[in-house]
């Protein structure tokens, strides 16, 4: 949703304070060829980093896509700010709230750190992705939707264990109809345990921050500096 004149300035900006230290080799600008090959594994890093870090960007996400169908949010669509699709109430919601947690760690610093040393490491135009890189993103793919599950599956099961009160109850006492309201109660239970389980989110976005931290190192080759929050 950033306007297309403010990215181009950034990248501008971005790309004066760190052309001084970027390394380059006479052979990467001689030849149309060599510069477009140079382009395409300059865009592989860009790809590389991007994907470890969308990783960390969709584990709330996740968690709350989990959750809306068995809450009832599923029913309820607005329009994600970020990706301009139809989506629940719950995820724009999580999804806010983990790009709040982006900012909040200074992990945007870390990116351009990253950048920063990958100038350093690697000459411009001779990415090539290391050894055990992609299995380190693998990795990080695997904790990610763990972490979602471990968010989510609390409160699944506290959704559960009412449906199974709410249909005993409607066993003993067909007159009761209690169907018509478990929609509501679920979202009010929903809400009150995601409050509850939601405290465990900065931690658990710092941990797997630092293991995003660690994929973005190893595709970039040489080590970064971690913060500690």
């Amino acid at each position: 949703m950033v306007p297309a004149t403010a990215k181009a300035a950034v990248s501008v900006l971005v790309t004066g304070v760190l052309r001084p230290t970027a390394t380059i080799r006479a052979p990467v600008i001689s030849g149309l060829w060599t510069v477009t090959f140079a382009i395409v594994r300059e865009a592989g890093f860009g790809v590389a980093v991007g994907l470890s870090w969308q990783f960390l960007s969709e584990m709330l996400g996740l968690a709350a896509q989990l959750l809306g169908f068995q809450a009832g949010y599923s029913y309820i669509n607005t329009v994600d700010p970020s990706t301009l699709v139809d989506a629940t109430i719950l995820n724009v919601l999580l999804t806010l709230i983990g790009g709040l947690f982006f900012f909040a760690f200074d992990l945007h610093l870390e990116l351009v750190r990253a950048l920063a040393r990958s100038l350093v490491t690697i000459p411009i135009g001779e990415f090539s992705l290391a050894p055990g890189a992609a299995l380190h993103v693998a990795r990080l793919g695997a904790a990610v939707f763990e972490t979602a599950v471990r968010l989510a599956f609390p409160i699944i099961a506290v959704l559960l264990l009412l449906d199974l009160a709410l249909a005993l109850l409607t066993y003993v006492n067909a007159r009761l109809q209690l169907l018509s309201l478990s929609f509501p109660v679920k979202m009010i239970v929903t809400v009150v345990s995601l409050y509850a389980v939601m405290a465990m989110a900065p931690r658990l976005y710092h941990e797997l921050s630092q293991r995003a931290l660690a994929a973005t190192a190893h595709v970039v080759g040489g080590g970064l500096l971690k913060t500690d929050h």
